[in-house]
């Protein structure tokens, strides 16, 4: 099956998707999935919003500011009872969740989180928690692979000749092909992962002129950056709950590995925020089973993976379920994830799998 196939094949399961969620709407099957699935927790993740043409690059990773004012103004027209983390898992734990209760969350720590999410949810009153990884909230720099991705989508070149920057070399690469051209951008990565911040920037920045896409104006205009320090303890002053995502936004194998990270990320985060920190969010959803009870010593409480389902009281705290939401998501997938339809689905899919072959 070539990529064409593919693709033409996921937009049509895609839009079969939809299709049956309109069906099930219009028959009342969205009203009794909200009533059947009322003591889950459903927690919301999302990461950037687009400050510009993110959204076109990663719908994945950034929502556009006029989704994600759609998707507050549904949880809120639609009474859906948003609560912070803290107090959701206590009541949860304690069965004492309003029905079909809401937590939304953030991940890294983008400035646009800051700068376009949170007024929203003040608007609206609704609380959010924002799991903020601090290498780059220090180095106030963009993340340097996020960024590469970026400039590789951006260029308005079909193809990147073979160049030598830096000493490095770097051979013809297809910058329309996304998996050649991230294969064959590896190496450089690789390199610059070995480099100072500073180095890495104008690592970037000769690139951008290679690429034609300008290094020195997408930083400036913060749309790849994490929020500094001080908006972080900003933030936390104004009551936004800060917690937990790892220093350098990596999830090592490795107990030791696991312990520094913790360590490193509150080392930053604590003294911006001035209380101990208890939630934590795997970086990139990857998690382990060997790895929770390292969590556990250490002080976390809750962990949130990017695992969709809802949360119910036995529900390991440490494997909490999330729903990723983006610019990808169509309002139908949505509504039908907050009603739990689309949770019922997945119970009847994993049962009719687990049916005995005739």
């Amino acid at each position: 099956m070539d990529i064409i196939e593919f693709i033409a094949g996921d937009w049509i399961r895609r839009g079969v998707k939809r299709a049956l969620f309109h069906v099930a709407r219009a028959v009342g099957l969205f009203r009794l999935a909200r009533r059947l699935t009322r003591k889950g927790l459903r927690i919301l993740c999302y990461h950037g919003v687009a400050m510009d043409d993110e959204a076109k690059f990663s719908p994945y990773t950034f929502i556009t500011p006029e989704t994600l004012r759609q998707r507050l103004d549904f949880l809120a027209d639609q009474k859906y009872p948003v609560l912070g983390l803290e107090v959701a898992v206590a009541k949860l734990q304690k069965g004492d969740l309003p029905p079909a209760a809401v937590v939304i969350t953030f991940d890294d720590g983008f400035y646009s989180t800051a700068a376009l999410a949170v007024p929203m949810l003040r608007e609206r009153r609704q609380p959010v928690t924002i799991y903020v990884t601090t290498y780059y909230c220090i180095k106030g720099t963009p993340g340097f692979d996020l960024l590469i991705a970026y400039m590789r989508w951006k260029s308005p070149k079909k193809v990147l000749e073979p160049v030598t920057i830096a000493g490095f070399d770097i051979g013809r690469v297809l910058l329309k092909d996304e998996k050649q051209s991230e294969f064959a951008l590896l190496p450089f990565r690789i390199h610059a992962g070995h480099l100072t911040d500073p180095e890495r920037c104008d690592l970037a920045r000769e690139l951008g002129k290679r690429l034609s896409v300008d290094y020195d104006e997408i930083a400036r205009s913060r749309r790849l950056s994490v929020m500094s320090s001080d908006e972080v303890h900003k933030l936390a002053a104004e009551g936004v709950d800060i917690q937990l995502h790892t220093h350098r936004h990596r999830f090592p194998e490795d107990e030791a590995g696991v312990l520094k990270e913790l360590a490193d990320n509150r080392a930053v985060l604590e003294p911006l925020v001035g209380r101990p920190l208890r939630h934590f969010c795997y970086p990139s959803g990857v998690w382990s089973a060997v790895a929770l009870p390292w969590l556990a010593a250490a002080g976390v409480e809750t962990a949130t993976t990017c695992e969709a389902g809802l949360n119910y009281a036995d529900t390991p705290p440490l494997l909490l379920n999330r729903f990723l939401d983006g610019e990808n998501i169509s309002p139908i997938e949505f509504e039908a994830e907050m009603c739990g339809f689309a949770e019922l689905l997945r119970h009847l899919r994993a049962v009719l799998r687990r049916r005995p072959r005739p």
